[in-house]
């Protein structure tokens, strides 16, 4: 061991305090504002969390000091619960540490540091303790690199760790992430931008709330170099920074932001600045822009000021706000946007109005009168147009990646591989007197959190059967990052079914520990706790629940503003809570008191069970309609497509001046949905919509009442197209192909049918769509008969892809090799070079090409329908 004199050590002692005395934040008007933001929110919250807001006192230096003013005058309500003073300040310790043992550290400046290194959360995931983890490991892997290498570095062990996968809203926390190797982009984004911070590289999640010219989103990340933000795709590494799968879409995108913690005084445009935040507009990085000017007027032609502006964009069969503004003095607000269509929203007391906006317009007059709808409004809504690839590496940098994509690949899937080592599936199912394949089921789909979901089945003893309903009853993803001592506490702490409520109904109203989108904790024991027995006693009536949330919860929106639920528990311990996380609280307890009770599907209102029937939770705060309920059923005689919800319809209420969506969930056919939905009377809208394989799309808007009592029948018609599909090329239907086996085969399957041929990319969030997309459609391809054939290009792709990991998909769907794209390149010789995949193409039996596609779309498979029909 290499020993210092101990002088050696006291003056190097001496120059670290002394470093770490200087101020955090160099302005001092700017550390002023955030002394005071720190008051207030001390002011607020320091009763009910002393313990967070004393630990300023005992600050160990003055830039530790000066970071957790920071961090505690603007983080989310959702934090200001969640954190613990000694984890808050050992995470503060991490990034400040950056700054000295980084080579960039010292060239990060403050503003940037604050905003885009200190701050553990990124958007609105569950927080662990992925920094203080994984700090050390990355900092040996990034030893000796420059700043730009050591970003491209950290990607590639971020995809060494997590590959693309869909899944639900609620954003697992990184080390979730990491242990099932999974995560949605928004997910994969987190992940990524937690590594780079946690090596002292600022950096951000940025997203497209939703694309112009697809039903979905998408979020990646950028980092801060020398003065430059610069993009890349979250665990999508590529030999160069600006460079990513989704560089093209983005030229297409209406709205590319982040939000900045904090007070951001940077130069970036924004969408608008909050107390605690700002939402900082992105979209000129990425595609052509325009500030897009609206004037709200009233019935005579005058501004008016204090108005709400939503700029709206059609996705998912919804009219969803992609920025909400106010107009100033003069009437007016503005947003930088896309070359797209867009309708805009106005509303101001009890008046409102709507204006459409075409691509190349810049400017817009909207009028607000008390009630001036059309019954039936047709819109032909035009995405923007897509622009150029960016710069393309070397062969050289290309091959080299792809070596080491793949050998990362292979090191992701040993560790996929090694779940369930040394399980007997049979010997457990034995011991639990249970059915092998659902305890199989389950255990796979916990992925790598398989230990926790083994140990609470193996430690549940003569609760077995009660356990395996448990699990039922949770999502997919609370079996992928859910510990034991969780699912422990709600087995225990699971009230008695005295009222005898049918087993099925019990499991999802009352043992079920999911309401809605937040992260599952011990809620039971924790509100058993904080309630004494007297209490508890009395919410055996669901009113008194009522009452006491009325009497003892404060309502701020505005204060938790990631929108990450607050847990049931820091609901009590707070006594501030959002209005979401407020609904969540008055269930977690009434189920912990035994009463059915949910967020019911489609409005999203709390209610509870009693006397055989759904009761509607009013708080003071709600206005009540009326109490006899509408009645709705959906009918359509559509074939092609066939509707499902989210997907080409919607139902949305008039609330508050403007029209809220009702979330019925998501490709959700018409025959699949309830009939007689009982849903509030008052002012509706359905919106249907049918997208082109441009990405435009032909909507429709039909505006309605539904009275007292009422059963109406609701139909839901398509906008078509009616022009002919023109011939976009030719195959040869004489060629043969090999299959994936190595077999060759004549291409004649395409003489009866028509063939789909699909040159796919594996691994890739675009390849990766599609194989969700298509088992959807499975019924309606394999009606169809015809063959889809999957293209590998062969070499590295084909030694990590298993088409076994890809199940439902149509039944004559083959796996084929394309060596070196030679195929390929007979259909595209001249544009070949600048194709993104996948590649797909539906030919006739003529071999003529009347569909084609490249890149990132969802839904494909439904154009697709559309020119085979």
């Amino acid at each position: 061991m290499k020993r210092f004199p101990l002088l050696q050590v006291i003056l190097l002692t001496v120059t670290l305090i002394s470093c770490r005395n200087n101020h955090l934040i160099g302005d001092s008007s700017y550390r002023d504002a955030v002394r005071k933001d720190y008051k207030i929110r001390s002011d607020r919250y320091g009763e009910r969390r002393s313990d967070l807001f004393s630990a300023t006192e005992s600050a160990s230096d003055r830039q530790q000091r000066e970071a957790l003013q920071f961090m505690l005058a603007y983080m989310p309500l959702s934090d200001i619960a969640f954190y613990d003073p000694e984890f808050l300040k050992a995470n503060i310790d991490a990034a400040l540490d950056t700054r000295k043992e980084m080579k960039w550290g010292a060239t990060v400046p403050y503003e940037i540091f604050l905003h885009f290194v200190l701050p553990q959360r990124v958007n609105n995931e569950n927080l662990d303790s992925f920094r203080l983890v994984y700090k050390d490991e990355l900092k040996s892997r990034i030893s000796g690199l420059d700043a730009r290498a050591a970003a491209l570095e950290i990607n590639h062990w971020c995809h060494e760790k997590v590959a693309y996968q869909p899944a639900d809203i609620r954003t697992s926390a990184p080390m979730a992430t990491i242990l099932s190797a999974r995560g949605r982009c928004g997910e994969e984004s987190v992940f990524t931008v937690s590594a780079l911070r946690a090596a002292g590289l600022p950096a951000r999640q940025v997203y497209t709330p939703r694309w112009a010219h697809s039903d979905d989103n998408h979020a990646w990340v950028e980092v801060w170099i020398d003065g430059i933000w610069y993009y890349m795709g979250a665990c999508e590494p590529e030999p160069l920074l600006d460079r990513g799968w989704f560089t093209v879409p983005a030229t297409r995108a209406m709205l590319v932001h982040t939000k900045a913690f904090g007070r951001y005084n940077g130069e970036e445009p924004l969408v608008k600045r909050g107390n605690l935040y700002s939402e900082i507009n992105t979209l000129g990085k990425y595609a052509i822009t325009k500030n897009l000017r609206v004037l709200v007027a009233d019935e005579n032609g005058n501004p008016v000021s204090g108005a709400d502006v939503d700029y709206l964009l059609y996705n998912y069969a919804e009219l969803y706000p992609i920025a909400s503004l106010v107009t100033d003095d003069r009437g007016e607000c503005s947003f930088t946007t896309g070359i797209g269509s867009l309708l805009v929203w106005a509303r101001v007391d009890e008046k409102y109005g709507y204006g459409y906006v075409a691509p190349d317009a810049d400017s817009i007059t909207v009028s607000v009168f008390s009630n001036h709808l059309p019954d039936h409004l047709p819109l032909d809504l035009k995405a923007p147009e897509a622009g150029p690839a960016t710069q393309s590496p070397s062969d050289k940098q290309l091959r080299e990646n792809a070596f080491r994509l793949d050998r990362e690949d292979k090191l992701r899937l040993a560790y996929v591989s090694s779940w369930l080592d040394g399980v007997s599936i049979n010997d457990l199912a034995g011991e639990l007197q249970s059915d092998s394949a659902g305890i199989s089921r389950l255990l796979k789909t916990s992925m790598g959190n398989w230990r926790s979901i083994l140990s609470f089945l193996s430690q549940s003893g003569d609760n077995a059967g009660l356990a395996l309903r448990l699990l039922e009853t949770v999502s997919e993803k609370d079996l992928r990052d859910t510990p034991a001592a969780i699912l422990t506490d709600h087995l225990n702490n699971a009230p008695e079914n005295s009222s005898g409520y049918d087993q099925g109904f019990y499991d999802e109203w009352v043992l079920n520990p999911r309401v809605a989108e937040e992260i599952l904790s011990p809620f039971r024991s924790q509100l058993k706790l904080a309630f004494p027995d007297e209490i508890m006693g009395k919410f055996d009536d669901p009113a008194e629940i009522i009452n006491w949330i009325e009497s003892s919860v404060t309502v701020n929106d505005t204060e938790n503003y990631y929108g990450t639920p607050l847990i049931p528990s820091w609901v009590e311990k707070l006594r501030i809570s959002d209005h979401r996380s407020r609904d969540i609280f008055f269930v977690a307890l009434s189920r912990t008191a035994g009463h059915p009770a949910r967020l019911e599907p489609g409005t999203g209102r709390p209610q509870y069970f009693k006397a055989g029937k759904w009761t509607d939770i009013w708080f003071s705060d709600a206005v009540r309609p009326s109490a006899v309920k509408s009645y709705v059923t959906f009918t359509s005689d559509e074939t092609n497509p066939k509707p499902e919800y989210s997907i080409h319809f919607t139902l949305a209420r008039f609330e508050d001046g403007r029209y809220r969506t009702l979330e019925f969930g998501e490709n959700l056919g018409i025959e699949e949905m309830q009939k007689n939905i009982p849903l509030d009377p008052g002012k509706y809208m359905l919106v249907t919509g049918n997208r082109n394989e441009t990405g435009d799309v032909l909507a429709e808007l039909d505006f309605f009442e539904l009275l007292p009592d009422d059963s109406t029948l609701i139909q839901v018609r398509l906008r078509d197209e009616e022009k002919e599909a023109p011939v976009k090329g030719k195959i040869d239907a004489g060629r043969t192909i090999t299959l994936a086996d190595g077999k060759m085969a004549p291409m004649l399957m395409i003489k009866e049918k028509g063939v789909v041929i699909l040159w796919i990319d594996p691994g890739t969030e675009p390849t990766r769509h599609i194989f969700r997309d298509l088992p959807l459609l499975r019924e309606e391809f394999d009606e169809w008969g015809g063959y889809l054939l999957f293209m590998l290009r062969g070499g590295a792709e084909g030694d990590s892809f298993n088409p076994a990991d890809f199940p439902g998909l149509p039944q004559n769907a083959l796996f084929c090799l394309d060596e070196n794209h030679e195929f390929l390149r007979s259909v595209w010789s001249d544009d070949y070079p600048g194709l993104r995949f996948p590649v797909v193409i539906y030919a006739d039996s003529a071999g003529n090409i009347l569909f084609s596609s490249q890149g990132y779309r969802i839904g494909i498979g439904e154009q697709i329908l559309k020119k085979i029909k």
